[in-house]
């Protein structure tokens, strides 16, 4: 077990210095904080909108600090955990980790309760009605549904509540993992539902949005992960994490503050004047980074002035979360409304293939996907290990496709039209899955890992989540299969369809499912990585073969349906080129097609790889078999002969005797 001192395992035996600058950074967070909800009450509604009463407006923001803060001790603490411990030989956590836990779960029910108000709170706020209104049950609902920020912190909530569980009932190192990781994704789900959504050019600060999410979150909890677990290694490894991540994060806020603006200077309005906050406490962040990397003290409390800064960000956040933007004030359509653009000219084949409008978060998942690949097969070369080409080629092949659906008119149009939206999403749910397999990333992560001695590495962790009950279970092949198949007819033959097209973070949150539940069914099929408990190769030949009816079925469907797929959104935006009902009608008859030969051609593709690697797996096991009688290790074949010739013996012994008899006879 490792063993480790009193001093390193609870913040109460911290550097007083560094606790009384935290405590004072979260009490001058709320003081900030209060004085924004005094300010907001004195400035004059938006035109045309309602504004909510002051004590609703201080709940929003307090408890929206309060989530922000709960959830950044909850979090780090697991960051601590699965960062920057060793972890048990059974996939446990160790004893440091545990001694951490308890923390965990008292600032989760924090977070949770906060989250929970905020599910009051926030939708009230935006608005414009007292809380006590969506405080009524028959009320709540509704105004979830309506403010996405609302359903954002339900989110939050019930990723707090699991976590809370997870600390009080399990000790496998993979729980955190997965509390940590949902973690940020739900306030990423907060942070992409706030003011970005407004205006022109709001799709791409959405994105900016979740680039901030996945960097900032991560390096705010592994800061604070780092300086409890209070270790020289944690110090240095947190060190390296640092550069990277801060420079992703300041560029997603320069881009949602370039577009929140509108055009306007930074210290004109008060959310510029945050803004400017923010870009400070990021040069602080950098600053300190430097001292640490040219001047010295790479210790565990030198990390802690990162924890006051990370304190005051998340003040800033929230102060931006609620103070109107400029935007706000810019007139914009039902189409920039709902995209963030306007897609007036019909498409053609040119506008189609060459240069559009593009999604710059799957620009940047492409060049972090296969720059990350080419990172780890250096790495692996590096460790003495051999990596195919041709995965690599799989790979790259897999995101250069995915870059050219991101960055042409393709997917500009998918926006707006039903049919060039099935071709698109048909491509990420079957073809980009089925190259992306025979990669192999997570054999890859496990060449490209070597053990680590103070923390867990990658190819650890992955071995920890397979152990892990919960990701059995959703990789298994029933849940893959029904996700795949069922994830289609839930979204397009319900009315989910036209409430997530009116959002840009919800569009994207369909490419990314039904990318992931492609790639864990098709992974079962013809996947390199062998992960979990391997099929048959038959009974792989018939899950293809199970699913392609309901492909039929559901490409018949959209054909033969009476009724307008989506047409709350598509009869509300109106693209000039599909004037009326019926224009709409034909173009939801080719996406039909569309889906039909999208949905089975790659199939085809998918039985001639698994055929492929089926006779490979049968040549090399009759290989083996070959060498192993040859070397004399298998005597199995010699057995089967001696058997066979004794047979013989008794026949002919048989027959003897039957003459023999005969002739006695």
């Amino acid at each position: 077990m490792t063993t480790t001192s009193p001093s390193s395992l609870a913040p109460s035996r911290r550097s007083t210095v560094v606790l009384l600058s935290i405590i004072g950074a979260a009490v001058a967070a709320y003081v900030a904080i209060w004085l924004v909800g005094l300010d907001l009450a004195v400035r004059p509604p938006l035109p045309a909108r309602i504004q909510a009463d002051d004590v609703t407006g201080m709940i929003s923001l307090v408890s929206d600090l309060t989530a922000r803060l709960a959830a950044l001790g909850t979090l780090g603490v697991l960051s601590g955990v699965v960062g920057f411990t060793p972890r048990g030989t059974d996939h446990t956590i160790s004893d440091r980790a545990r001694r951490l836990l308890p923390w965990a779960g008292r600032l989760g029910q924090v977070w949770f309760a906060a989250s929970l108000l905020n599910t009051f709170a926030n939708p009230a706020y935006v608005n414009g009605v007292p809380i006590g209104t969506t405080m009524r049950p028959q009320a709540w609902w509704t105004f979830i549904w309506a403010s996405p920020s609302g359903l954002a912190w339900l989110a939050s909530a019930l990723v707090a509540a699991a976590v809370v569980a997870a600390v009080y009932t399990s000790r496998h190192w993979a729980s955190f993992l997965i509390g940590l990781v949902a973690g940020v994704i739900a306030l990423a789900f907060v942070g992409v539902t706030g003011n970005v959504t407004v205006g022109y050019n709001h799709d791409w600060a959405t994105d900016a949005m979740v680039a901030i999410a996945f960097t900032a979150i991560p390096l705010m909890t592994a800061a604070l992960g780092a300086w409890l677990v209070g270790t020289p290694a944690s110090a240095m490894r947190y060190q390296r994490l640092v550069l990277p991540l801060l420079l992703v994060t300041a560029g997603g806020h320069a881009v949602v503050a370039w577009q929140q603006m509108s055009g306007q200077p930074l210290t004109s309005t008060p959310y510029g004047l945050w803004t400017i906050a923010i870009f400070v406490v990021l040069g602080l962040f950098a600053v300190s980074w430097l001292v640490r990397q040219f001047v010295g003290g790479r210790t565990a409390g030198s990390i802690g002035r990162d924890v006051v800064l990370a304190i005051a960000y998340l003040a800033c956040l929230t102060a931006e979360n609620h103070i109107p933007t400029p935007r706000f004030l810019e007139p914009q359509s039902i189409m920039v409304n709902y995209l963030g653009y306007e897609v007036t000219v019909g498409p053609t084949i040119e506008r189609l293939v060459t240069l559009g409008r593009p999604n710059t978060l799957w620009v940047a998942v492409v060049v972090f996907a296969i720059g990350a690949y080419l990172v780890g097969v250096l790495r692996a070369r590096k460790l003495g290990r051999h990596w195919p080409v041709l995965r690599t080629v799989a790979w790259i092949a897999t995101w250069l496709l995915t870059l050219f659906l991101a960055v042409t008119g393709l997917w500009e149009y998918s926006t707006v039209t039903y049919s060039w939206h099935m071709v698109v999403h048909m491509t990420v749910n079957m073809l980009v899955p089925v190259l992306g397999v025979l990669g192999a990333p997570l054999a890859l992560v496990r060449e490209a890992s070597a053990p680590g001695e103070h923390h867990v590495s990658l190819g650890d962790a992955l071995d920890s989540l397979e152990d892990h009950r919960l990701w059995q279970f959703l990789t298994s092949a029933p849940v893959a299969w029904l996700a795949y198949v069922g994830s289609l007819f839930a979204v397009y033959f319900t009315p989910a369809f036209s409430w997530l097209m009116k959002y840009h973070w919800a569009h994207q949150l369909m490419l990314i499912a039904f990318m992931m539940v492609g790639y864990f069914f098709f992974t079962i099929i013809i996947g390199a990585d062998r992960t979990g408990k391997q099929l048959p190769h038959l009974l792989k030949l018939a899950l293809v073969i199970s699913i392609m009816p309901f492909h039929a079925v559901f490409a018949v469907g959209i054909l033969q349906s009476q009724s307008l797929i989506g047409a709350e959104f598509y009869e509300t935006i109106s693209v000039p080129w599909l004037p009326d009902h019926a224009a709409l009608m034909a173009d939801q008859s080719i996406a039909g097609q569309a889906s039909w030969f999208l949905g089975e051609i790659p199939l085809f593709v998918v039985i001639a790889a698994l055929a492929a690697q089926w006779f490979r797996q049968d040549d090399k096991e009759a290989h083996e078999i070959d060498e192993a009688v040859d070397s004399g290790a298998d005597d199995s074949f010699d057995a089967y002969n001696d058997m066979l010739a004794e047979l013989g013996r008794r026949d002919e012994k048989r027959a003897r005797e039957a003459t023999l008899k005969r002739f006695e006879s």
